[in-house]
């Protein structure tokens, strides 16, 4: 990934990171206390010979527009796909929660994607997180006062095996012992590179704010303009996000394709069961 820019919109300044390749660009959209530099995926995207151009959502990193919405927040992702001359959008991704952003931008005359992909995406129609007790726990704890704090902790936790081995369990429902041997070093390296780069500034906070059940009926609204090919993926042993969500995306997004991968953990994009993950990017991306 290239050194994060700045692109100027009318609405403020967007963050964005890029990979250069060969191949129609995706525009990639990361997860919940990502910034466009933390690494949730895209090297599916660019090690299938794509070009990445990740987002800084609102809140995150150094884009700087206010505690804007996904859909208030369209006209920058539009200008930035015209200030970078996009014009064959092969692919729009959202992973996790940047599901709330890859929705309407899908949607985009403007932008005019030929796909959209989500990935252990959320919310639904559903409320997000899926526990009450994360529901509560997560405005205080990755709030703008402490949340500093917190991911200061993450860090010192991550610097250890044992400590990023219990960052890594509550990702999973699986017994830790049952997959986390499968984890080269490398593999290990990647999570823990992902937790020393990850901060929830003010993003995570105006996630939550969007996904709650009282917003669940403007979700499905949204999710029923869809008309581009849609690829949902998740696991049954994702223990960030329920697989619960990708069987709602994929019964609300008009002829959306489901694919249940065999990942262990949330982050599909890591261990030896990423080939799934990939192989089907692949697929979708070769024969729709």
């Amino acid at each position: 990934m290239d050194s994060p820019e700045i692109v100027t919109t009318a609405l403020g300044d967007v963050e964005i990171a890029r990979v250069d390749a060969p191949g129609p660009p995706v525009l990639f959209f990361p997860g919940g206390h990502c910034s466009a530099c933390v690494d949730c995926g895209w090297e599916l995207y660019a090690g299938l010979g794509h070009s990445v151009v990740a987002f800084s959502r609102p809140g995150y990193g150094r884009t700087q527009v206010g505690d804007l919405s996904a859909l208030e927040f369209m006209p920058a992702v539009e200008k930035v796909c015209a200030a970078l001359g996009l014009t064959e959008i092969a692919a729009v991704v959202g992973v996790s929660y940047g599901a709330l952003q890859a929705v309407p931008t899908a949607s985009s005359a403007h932008i005019g994607a030929k796909r959209l992909i989500l990935h252990s995406g959320a919310p639904s129609t559903l409320p997000y997180p899926d526990s009450t007790a994360e529901r509560i726990a997560g405005p205080v704890v990755f709030g703008p006062r402490i949340q500093h704090a917190t991911w200061a902790a993450i860090t010192r936790l991550a610097g250890t095996e044992s400590g990023l081995r219990a960052l890594c369990a509550p990702l999973s429902t699986l017994p830790v012992e049952q997959w986390w041997p499968s984890w080269k070093q490398y593999d290990r390296e990647r999570a823990r590179t992902m937790f020393r780069t990850m901060s929830s500034d003010r993003g995570f906070g105006n996630d939550l704010r969007q996904s709650g059940a009282d917003s669940g009926r403007y979700r499905r609204w949204l999710l029923q303009r869809i008309a581009c090919p849609t690829l949902i993926t998740g696991s049954r042993h994702d223990g960030g996000v329920r697989f619960a969500h990708a069987e709602d995306f994929a019964a609300a997004i008009p002829g959306a394709k489901l694919v249940a991968l065999d990942s262990p953990t949330h982050l599909f994009w890591i261990g030896p069961e990423a080939d799934s993950a990939r192989q089907a990017v692949r697929d979708f991306l070769t024969t729709t």
